[in-house]
């Protein structure tokens, strides 16, 4: 492995700090392996990041750490990726190239992980490279493959949580797998929920336990794709969460049946913050119009988003109905249509009559300001 000059680390430190340092504060042409260590990364002796790793900074120790920087750039690493890994876990400096780095690189590559991938995902954990090959990482990602049924829908997993190659799969999420699967929840479902949200069942198992329970004692079967969706909301949240959202609904005129029947219908309902609840049901009561029933009934409106979604499209209505353009077409139905459609029947349709109808959609606040007349 070939020695990184000091022209390079001088090339790394100023595209790191270009932007925050003087030029008079940056490194002169004879920066050193441990002045870049200093400066870039923020190591030095003694300081918190240093600390407890017993990094050492001198001549010596820079050969090693110039191996270990070489090796990184041959990787496709960029200048300011290589200063945040280290910066992230300054023990990376003082890992083996050949015998440890090398390996696990080859692995991320033939499972998929090449080009911008590689770095990307050992920048989302860099803990990735503290693990062992042969008794974590590969594991791992059998197990991953596996669930979900190839290599692409486990990458896609892992980078969306890079976490699933450092954690301990085969004992808690194998775990609480075997739960679901005994209850009759359908494996390609459990695959689905691994896929899109697997810290759901990374939890201890008495925890899923009582979440499977408390779900079923809701009448939602575990056969069912709503199953795993309630699941994902149950284990969001603590048992005082959950009341104080159950309340915040009752606060606003709704029984408890009615609550968890908008829950069974979808339960993302609940998913929502304690504040938007109110935002979203005062904006449904109170500015849409809209009767109690009608909004509980359709728990969609508590997933779309205030102000990116309801009120341009209530605004567009508005627009089009004092143009007399549209009938008296139910409020409600508009503003839970299919954005596609939308779009294309109350958008596209009446350019030529209101000209800004599209920028009162994209919710501009200029367009929307606009008297109606």
């Amino acid at each position: 492995m070939s020695k990184i000059s000091s022209k390079f680390l001088l090339y790394f430190i100023q595209n790191r700090f270009v932007n925050t340092a003087s030029s008079s504060t940056l490194p002169s042409a004879s920066v050193s392996t441990i002045e870049f260590l200093k400066n870039s990364c923020g190591l030095a002796p003694g300081s918190p990041s240093s600390a407890g790793r017993k990094l050492q900074f001198d001549e010596k120790s820079a050969k090693k750490y110039e191996a270990v920087l070489g090796f990184l750039k041959s990787y496709g690493f960029e200048n300011s990726q290589i200063a945040k890994l280290i910066a992230k876990q300054p023990s990376i400096l003082q890992s083996r190239v050949c015998n440890n780095l090398k390996p696990k690189f080859e692995f991320l590559e033939d499972i998929g992980f090449v080009g911008p991938l590689l770095p990307k995902v050992i920048l989302l954990d860099p803990s990735i490279l503290q693990r062992g090959l042969d008794s974590h990482l590969k594991p791992s990602f059998c197990f991953i493959k596996e669930m979900l049924g190839s290599d692409e829908q486990a990458n896609v997993a892992i980078l969306r949580s890079s976490w699933l190659l450092t954690s301990n799969l085969k004992g808690v999420m194998q775990s609480n797998v075997n739960v679901l699967l005994g209850e009759g929840v359908p494996s390609r479902n459990i695959s689905k929920l691994i896929g899109q949200q697997p810290r759901t069942i990374m939890h201890k198992v008495d925890r899923v336990v009582c979440a499977v329970k408390k779900i079923k004692e809701l009448g939602i079967e575990p056969q069912t794709c709503m199953f795993v969706r309630a699941l994902r909301v149950v284990m969001s949240m603590n048992d005082t969460t959950w009341k104080k959202k159950i309340n915040v609904l009752k606060s606003l005129g709704w029984s408890e049946k009615e609550i968890l029947t908008a829950f069974k219908k979808d339960p993302y309902c609940l998913a929502c913050s304690e504040e938007k609840m109110r935002a979203v049901a005062d904006f449904c009561l109170n500015t849409a119009k809209l009767d109690p029933e009608t909004v509980i009934s359709n728990p969609k409106f508590f997933m779309y988003g205030l102000d990116k979604w309801l009120r341009p499209r209530f605004k567009v209505v508005e627009v089009l109905k004092v143009k007399k353009l549209i009938k008296n077409t139910k409020i409600a139905w508009l503003l839970l249509l299919d954005e596609r459609i939308f779009v294309k029947n109350y958008v596209l349709k009446h350019l030529d009559e209101v000209p800004d109808l599209m920028d009162i959609f994209r919710g501009n606040a200029a367009a929307e300001s606009r008297p109606v007349l």
